[in-house]
């Protein structure tokens, strides 16, 4: 996961304010759409006694955040922000034309749904994708990171904005765009954190933190976190299921393969002199297991990637029978020893079975591992289950992963 770093204060920010929604009259009706405006969302008449959320979403997979039910208004609550967080971050998500809750003085309120959105990671766009929501978008972090076809459309329109990242970030264009909500990713280090001075600023910040959750599917429930911004859970509880369901279908497969029948797997490369080996509680540890395969850090306590030095890789893993890279670069073996020669050491090198995770990498170099793959842990699941046990899934054409030639 790349950082996404800010430096600098904008002055400007304070004298800047955000577009609101705006509340249009509602035809009256019989049906729960008599309490709101057909056009906009908002609601024209408010009852105290209406539910104003009948389509409500359950966490299951997810442990990074909960959500909280209440007649007019939802309350997100985000546990784990970035590895080892003590704080929380809590959003009042109040249904548009109704009041607001009192108390809640530690979190944003925010008017839902929510017509416009800016996003500081492309590992959000599957999300409005799949929500039918990516006309919301106004602003993305950086052209060459984004894979989506539609999205680069919309870019090469100028109907969705660069609003930068890092040290380049312009708060400046994302308080002209006005965005009713920014998803921004968290860090443990604040000075790569960008949540605190656009909010500063007046615009509303939500904090995914999708990429620490220890399993695929729970990863994939961050879908519901934002549908829940848009009012849209009844469709992300519907995509979820039907992800879920293929995943456990696909899992069930591989639980069949006996214990002696399972290959050891290991993963990561050098990166300036460290190796980092996905932690045992990682996704990819899960995905391995749920494939049939026998990860050889599976004890490890860590989410994140655990940083050692080659000679403490090659002990462990010199005669794994599969090496899993993520390296979108590297098409060919060849181009890995150019780097470095020492992983001709490896036996699943020898042996060519060495796969990376980049087998969908458009010409500017983004990798749609990092955006659709998000919402497709069954896919993925598939993927390893081909590579590791191809008799199971003789049909199955690999989608993200490829076979370094």
């Amino acid at each position: 996961m790349k950082r996404i770093a800010f430096v600098g204060l904008f002055g400007l920010a304070g004298a800047l304010v955000l577009l609101r929604l705006s509340v249009q009259a509602a035809v009256p009706s019989t049906s729960f759409e008599s309490y709101t405006d057909r056009a906009g969302g908002c609601v024209a008449h408010y009852d105290p006694s209406a539910d104003y959320f009948p389509g409500k979403a359950r966490i299951r997979r997810a442990t990074g955040f909960t959500l909280e039910y209440r007649k007019h208004y939802k309350v997100l609550t985000v546990l784990t922000p970035w590895p080892g967080a003590r704080e929380r971050f809590r959003y009042v998500l109040v249904h548009c034309g109704t009041p607001k809750p009192s108390g809640f003085d530690d979190a944003q309120r925010i008017e839902v749904p929510i017509a416009t959105i800016a996003v500081l990671s492309p590992t959000h766009l599957p999300h409005l994708e799949r929500l039918g929501e990516l006309d919301r978008l106004v602003g993305i972090s950086d052209r060459d990171l984004v894979y989506s076809a539609r999205v680069r459309a919309r870019l090469a329109d100028a109907s969705v904005k660069v609003v930068g990242r890092g040290a380049n970030l312009n708060v400046e264009s994302l308080l002209a765009l006005a965005p009713d909500l920014v998803t921004a990713v968290g860090h443990d280090q604040p000075q790569y954190n960008a949540h605190p001075v656009l909010q500063r600023a007046g615009i509303h910040v939500a904090i995914n933190s999708e990429y620490i959750e220890a399993t695929p599917l729970g990863r994939a429930e961050w879908l519901k976190f934002t549908a829940a911004f848009f009012n849209k859970e009844t469709d992300a509880e519907q995509v979820f299921d039907d992800l879920a369901r293929r995943y456990e279908a696909y899992a069930a497969k591989a639980r069949q393969i006996p214990v002696q029948h399972r290959p050891t797997v290991f993963g990561g490369t050098l990166f300036r002199d460290t190796w980092h080996v996905p932690g045992g509680e990682s996704f990819v540890a899960q995905l391995i297991e749920d494939a049939g395969g026998v990860y050889l850090w599976a004890e490890d306590t860590h989410r994140a990637a655990v940083p050692l030095n080659f000679e403490m890789v090659l002990d462990r893993a010199a005669h794994a029978a599969y090496w899993f890279i993520g390296r979108s670069e590297w098409l060919t073996q060849a181009e890995m020893l150019a780097e470095n020669e020492r992983y001709a050491s490896f036996k699943a090198f020898r042996s060519g079975n060495v796969y990376n995770s980049n087998a969908r990498v458009n010409r500017q170099g983004a990798n749609d591992f990092w955006e659709t793959a998000i919402l497709e842990p069954h896919m993925l699941l598939a993927d390893l289950i081909k590579i590791l046990h191809p008799d199971l899934l003789p049909d199955h054409q690999l989608r993200y992963y490829r076979r370094l030639e």
